[in-house]
């Protein structure tokens, strides 16, 4: 999934990873030519627990709100709760 926001565009990325027993989403920086992840989460699949890292300084605080939203909606395990509305990107026009 491509999104943009304040003229950067910015890749999402859902894996799985079978070495570390869990899903994976990444959030990379597609603007420059070496695009780079900024974003990671990783649900660990024995036990539910989701991590989180962050590779860059200054990331813009929508896009992390939005990142953190997506990850609770994509990874979470269920909890008999309903899962929120799908995330729409931030946008800044």
């Amino acid at each position: 999934m491509l999104i943009e926001f304040d003229g950067r565009s910015y890749e999402l990325v859902f894996g799985n990873d079978v070495e570390r027993d869990g899903v994976y989403l990444e959030l990379s920086d597609v603007a420059d030519a070496d695009p780079h992840v900024v974003l990671d989460a990783f649900c660990w699949e024995p036990d539910g627990r989701i991590t989180g890292s962050a590779y860059r300084e200054d990331v813009p605080l929508e896009i992390v709100e939005w990142f953190i939203a997506e990850t609770r909606r994509r990874l979470a395990p269920p909890t008999g709760m309903p899962d929120p509305a799908p995330g729409t990107p931030p946008s800044r026009a």
